[in-house]
């Protein structure tokens, strides 16, 4: 009985760590995370391996990726500067993409 209650424990436990760490880390934010030696970096021309993750995301995780830039605290919890992010969605071509949703968005 202390063994079922014990593993019941450490279900709970782990379920609520796993909740937990897919709240804090959205899954869309390794896209912008590639990117991040060019988040003050303006006199760069970005790579693909900037580039193309963000562009997946916004084909696939764009409610997630919305979510990021209608909240500039978020993205600064994972230090990356709201400003240099609108400039990499810029330069990697989806700015036009993430300005709807970020226009969208309702006012507090």
């Amino acid at each position: 009985m202390a063994q079922k209650m014990l593993m019941m424990a450490v279900l709970v436990i782990l379920g609520t760590t796993m909740a937990t760490v897919t709240v804090a880390n959205p899954t869309c934010l390794q896209s912008l995370m590639s990117c991040a030696p060019y988040f003050n970096n303006t006199d760069v021309q970005l790579p693909d391996d900037c580039c193309k993750p963000l562009q997946q995301a916004v084909a696939t995780e764009l409610i997630c990726l919305c979510s990021l830039f209608n909240l500039p605290s978020l993205l600064s919890s994972f230090d990356i500067p709201y400003v240099g992010a609108l400039r990499i969605a810029n330069q990697c071509g989806v700015v036009d993409i993430i300005s709807d949703c970020i226009s969208a968005a309702p006012s507090p």
